[in-house]
């Protein structure tokens, strides 16, 4: 003996459902394709803060090899002040 088996109709959404739910599934992929572009921004300003403080720290090198390490510089003048040696 077999079993018939019979199927349902097709069902389709309401038009204003259709519209509903493929507006909702573009406003999600928005807000996705808007975070990975937030996260390659921060990459990228992460990778140039530490380009700057890689530069910084060459910089410095290069300071403390010329002017010695217990030297102050103002960066707005440029002007360099040996360190006092405070005494407690």
């Amino acid at each position: 003996m077999s079993k018939t088996i019979t199927i349902a109709p097709e069902k389709e959404l309401t038009a204003e459902e259709l519209t509903s739910l493929q507006q909702l599934l573009s406003a999600f992929n928005q807000a996705k394709i808007q975070l990975a572009d937030a996260t390659m921004a921060q990459q990228d300003a992460l990778d140039a803060v530490m380009a700057s403080k890689t530069g910084f720290g060459k910089m410095e090198e290069k300071l403390v090899e010329k002017y010695g390490k217990d030297v102050s510089v103002n960066v707005q003048t440029g002007a360099i002040t040996q360190k006092e040696d405070v005494a407690d």
